[in-house]
């Protein structure tokens, strides 16, 4: 009889200790904007465990941009990863914060097709660009003007789609030219196609892959906030020290199997990446103005203040 009660009381044991730590984890709720370089951390700390470490239970839900920032606004999700898209609503007055960046670096390279040599050789050609008004358009029209070319008059700028679109139209001869993310511009490179610049250089405060969350979280939430930014942040600075496992992570993550590929993916993402997750005001000042072009809207001064909260930041860092 004492012989065959001790299973039972070893089954008590492990799920009197196991229970409580699960009862314990908050569920919530991320929609992220798609896979990307840039949204590494975020699966990091998802396979780390480093958000169960904070206490939360987190959901990822693919959402893409703009209708990200609508579940966030009607309570669908509780955060989105959708900087732009989170930029921009603060900047038209709606009461969200960004209160992480992933990449303070556009992630765009302007890529042409094996016979043209530079920005100057695109004058009479045509390019590529996924909507009219959008960052896209805008990156596409700042780096033609930089270099002399006064975009739909030395160079014809022509809506093709998404980034995939893109590539067929590059590929195809469509195009003269376009902005690509990664992985696609290490791909048409190594087919022989040029890559004759890159977006960050004309444009330096771009966001790219961070935390968007409304007023009413960081009010009536704010340890909660604080968790999700911290566990976030440490998926962050592992992906940034350990090479040897985000080469391991990264294939069934991006489902990207050349490791060649990957090495230049990472070595790419390190010179991107944010190094805390957060900015300096110019940059602020910066991105709230290059939104604002994007947005069409009257200039008028937008403080930092009402689009940007990164004190969470600083205190997970602390």
């Amino acid at each position: 009889m004492r012989i065959k009660s001790i299973p039972v009381l070893v089954i008590l044991f492990l799920l009197i200790g196991v229970s409580p730590i699960s009862a314990q984890l908050k569920k919530i709720r991320f929609s992220t904007t798609g896979i990307s370089v840039s949204e590494l951390p975020f699966k990091v700390a998802q396979l780390k465990g480093f958000w169960r470490e904070e206490g939360l239970d987190v959901e990822s839900i693919l959402i893409r941009g703009a209708v990200g920032m609508q579940a966030l606004l009607g309570g669908s999700v509780d955060y989105t990863s959708a900087s732009g898209s989170t930029i921009a609503a603060g900047v038209r007055g709606l009461p969200v914060k960004l209160v992480f960046i992933s990449s303070a670096k556009p992630m765009f390279e302007l890529v042409s097709q094996p016979q043209i040599k530079s920005v100057q050789d695109l004058k009479g050609k045509i390019v590529g660009i996924s909507s009219r008004g959008g960052s896209n358009d805008l990156l596409m029209q700042i780096i033609l003007q930089k270099n002399g070319l006064a975009p739909n008059k030395d160079v014809t700028t022509i809506i093709v789609g998404a980034q995939e679109e893109t590539v067929i139209a590059l590929r195809t001869g469509r195009i003269a030219a376009a902005l690509l993310t990664p992985p696609r511009n290490f791909m048409l490179q190594r087919d022989g196609f040029n890559r004759i610049a890159y977006s960050g250089d004309y444009m330096a405060t771009y966001a790219n892959g961070g935390i968007g969350v409304t007023d009413e979280k960081i009010k009536t939430n704010p340890a909660e906030v604080l968790a999700f930014v911290r566990g976030t942040i440490k998926g962050l600075q592992f992906s940034m020290k350990n090479r040897a496992e985000m080469l391991k992570i990264m294939p069934g993550y991006l489902g990207i199997k050349d490791s060649t590929l990957n090495d230049q993916l990472y070595d790419l993402y390190l010179t991107r990446q944010s190094v805390d997750g957060s900015v300096d005001e110019n940059w602020m000042k910066g991105a709230i103005e290059f939104t604002q072009k994007t947005l069409g809207a009257a200039v008028k001064e937008v403080l930092p203040s009402q689009v940007f909260d990164f004190s969470f930041v600083q205190k997970a860092v602390r």
